[in-house]
């Protein structure tokens, strides 16, 4: 085999540059930190590293929709604060009209500032996000949730409906809540039944909210006054008032002769309430199961309640029950707040839980993709030694074979 005196040299550059080469990778892995730069590198070590940084990429997605929703839920948050606020306020006039010393022009003023504090409802109800999009309008956060119409009621235009967040690989989160549920979802009365006056009472009852002391079967009732003639029946005695209560159906639930004795309990059907003042006989109050309403028209009965004017008894009386039962509405809306905040308060403490599990879950994704693509510093140290020792061999090997010629044997 004839070898000429260029093969020779190319073998020893060729050897040269492989071994450059070699130590140039080693190089670039001891300046960068890492040890694999493209798949070929170690294809099994490079497909793992691929799918770790997908897996901390959808963590990192996940603590961003983690701080997304904090932040609306704060904001939630800080509006309830507000709406718990304002309805203490307004009870807080409610309770201070209430008192016979007041009269029909300090009512009427106690009447603007209630105007006042629902136009403030009303706004804080219409709250908007960092986005422009409404706090409480259900899924429909682009519509503006509630607007007054020509006739004075308010119209709901969002829906019920919730925006979820994916915080965790099985786990979504309410980012908010409708205005059905914070403003619209809420029972008048006592949350059970409510005790209307007739509008033709012509006595100074007023009626106790009342409450359930056992199984209410959701039907309507009358409290009916009327006077008792003992003489009529062939008895002996002065008349008196009594009372009956009939059902719906026009069933004596309580026979009429039963004595009235102001404050006194009237039990029947689950309920117990009581009746103060002087009704007159045929004097009616109608318990009925609790309706749905929202708190604007709540606030606003208070206020056009205070507008009227109040000159003698009867009218008086109409006024401490109609304000007692805003005082009862009033107090449903600020428990119905209350479990709102509650609810917001634990998916926040959620979503902090959640971080730190994420954020845990990183940490162990971080340590496994470190022991795949992060360099042994001291073995990829003592490769360098070993690939410059390899390299002063090959260049020192070229310099010999350089100065080879066939004519130094002719």
């Amino acid at each position: 085999m004839r070898i000429s005196s260029h093969q020779a040299q190319q073998v020893a550059i060729d050897a040269m540059l492989e071994q450059q080469e070699k130590l140039s990778h080693v190089q670039k892995q001891v300046a960068t930190g890492r040890k694999i730069f493209k798949p070929s590198d170690d294809p099994v070590a490079a497909a793992k590293i691929v799918k770790l940084h997908d897996i901390l990429g959808t963590n990192k997605q996940y603590q961003d929709n983690i701080a997304a929703a904090r932040a609306r839920l704060n904001l939630e948050e800080g509006v309830l604060t507000n709406v718990t606020t304002v309805l203490q306020r307004v009870r807080e006039l409610a309770v201070m009209a209430n008192n016979d010393t007041q009269t029909n022009e300090s009512r009427a003023s106690i009447a603007e500032e209630v105007d006042q504090l629902r136009e403030e409802l009303v706004g804080l109800a219409n709250s908007m996000d960092s986005t422009g999009e409404f706090l409480f309008a259900g899924a429909r956060s682009r519509f503006r949730p509630f607007t007054r119409n020509e006739f004075g009621e308010y119209d709901y235009h969002g829906d019920d409906g919730q925006r979820h967040l994916q915080i965790g690989p099985r786990r979504q989160i309410a980012t908010g809540d409708s205005g059905t549920t914070v403003f619209r979802n809420i029972r008048d009365g006592n949350g059970d039944f409510t005790i209307l006056d007739h509008p033709d009472n012509r006595g100074s009852g007023i009626a106790d909210p009342g409450n359930i002391v056992g199984a209410y079967d959701q039907r309507t009732y009358a409290i009916v006054f009327e006077t008792v003639d003992p003489a009529q029946q062939g008895g002996e005695g002065e008349p008196y008032l009594s009372f009956s209560v009939i059902d719906d159906q026009g069933n004596t639930i309580r026979p009429a002769g039963t004595p009235f004795t102001p404050k006194a309990a009237i039990q029947f059907a689950g309920i117990v309430t009581s009746i103060d003042g002087k009704p007159e006989a045929g004097d009616i109050f109608v318990i009925r199961p609790s309706y749905r309403q929202d708190m604007f028209t709540t606030v606003q009965q208070l206020a056009e309640a205070l507008r009227e004017p109040r000159g003698d008894e009867p009218s008086r009386a109409k006024l401490h029950n109609t304000v007692n039962r805003v005082i009862a509405g009033l107090d449903q809306a600020l428990g119905n707040v209350l479990d709102v905040r509650a609810d917001v308060g634990a998916r926040l403490n959620a979503l902090d839980g959640q971080e730190s599990i994420n954020e845990g879950y990183s940490l162990q994704v971080k340590e496994v993709l470190s022991d795949v693509e992060d360099l042994d510093y001291a073995k990829a140290v003592a490769e360098l030694n070993l690939k410059l020792t390899g390299l002063e061999a090959s260049q020192k090997a070229f310099t010999r074979v350089q100065g080879i010629s066939l004519f130094n044997y002719i």
